[in-house]
């Protein structure tokens, strides 16, 4: 028996246990009982004439051939989705859900100027949004748990497509008293990695913020790390040491306007990050993509999107 004579909510149960690793997650996600979701599991293994899954005493771990039906049986419920969407889309563009992932650093910056736009432009589109490290967002978007993620280059994953959305450049945020505050100039080898204050390993900002030190003043010896870029903002304005800041983040807090100076990096070169949409290359609804990606491109000032063009 092939796969595609699978029905839909076997397809469902295959990928839900897969991407949890456990039968009791994966039937709490399916809204189905343990035992039952156990028992269907060994019933398709045996339909298919294969072990899906190799059992320990707390996890359930995928087999090479296990892996391979797995990610089918992902495309296959993308299919299915797509088809869905392609008749509830027939009349009205992006309506219906649309699963969005935003890495943590932009997402509480650039969905309050987008959110209203989108509101009022598509009022029948459901936004479900997850927040997240890029390290998480990809594995969801390749599993078909996102639509779309929106994340800082370069993502370095197979089987997605990407297209620019803007570059957004670095601010430097220094505490007041800090003799950086009060320099005429301030470029990128003024900076020293043992003096900033940085996010926590795992968000990409940190490798970012570093690499704009000269080589030689890269390494970080600070031991206070921030969960958030607000917590990294009020550490800056305790005179813990200074950071970069991007640009979309730094209007947002107004009462540390008097503990923080904001400086721009002069220099010919230009420090920030570029953001990416991005999805699989499976994804069949390509004109939401475009529509999606074109409202977001215009809720950024002009100056971000053109600085694509000089990276």
């Amino acid at each position: 028996m092939s796969i595609q004579n699978l029905g839909f909510r076997d397809l469902k149960y295959i990928v839900a246990v897969a991407e949890s690793g456990s039968i009791s997650r994966a039937a709490e996600a399916c809204a189905i009982t343990q035992p039952a979701l156990s028992e269907r599991i060994k019933r398709i293994e045996a339909t298919l004439d294969v072990e899906l899954f190799e059992r320990g005493n707390r996890a359930f771990r995928v087999t090479p051939v296990g892996e391979r039906l797995v990610q089918k049986a992902r495309e296959l419920l993308d299919e299915t989705a797509d088809f869905d969407e392609i008749i509830s889309t027939s009349r009205e563009p992006l309506r219906g859900h649309l699963r969005v992932g935003i890495i943590s650093t932009l997402g509480p910056y650039l969905m309050p100027l987008v959110l209203p736009r989108l509101r009022k432009a598509y009022p029948n589109l459901e936004l479900i949004l997850h927040e997240g490290l890029t390290e998480s967002l990809i594995p969801s978007l390749q599993a078909g748990s996102l639509d779309l993620i929106i994340a800082a280059a370069p993502l370095n994953a197979t089987g997605l497509k990407e297209m620019d959305l803007f570059y957004e450049p670095f601010v430097l945020a220094v505490p007041l008293d800090h003799e950086l505050a009060s320099r005429k100039d301030v470029n990128a080898r003024d900076l020293c990695g043992s003096d900033m204050v940085l996010l926590q390993d795992g968000h990409c900002l940190t490798g970012q913020a570093l690499d704009v030190c000269p080589a030689k003043q890269r390494q970080s010896r600070q031991r206070l790390h921030a969960m958030t870029l607000e917590t990294l903002r009020h550490m800056v304005a305790t005179g813990a040491g200074y950071t970069l800041l991007p640009s979309l983040a730094v209007g947002s807090s107004p009462p540390l306007t008097e503990l923080i100076r904001y400086r721009q990096l002069g220099g010919k070169r230009q420090y920030g990050r570029k953001i990416v949409l991005a999805w699989r290359h499976s994804f069949k609804r390509g004109d939401d993509v475009e529509l999606f990606f074109e409202l977001v491109r215009g809720c950024v000032p002009e100056e971000f999107r053109s600085a694509l063009n000089d990276i």
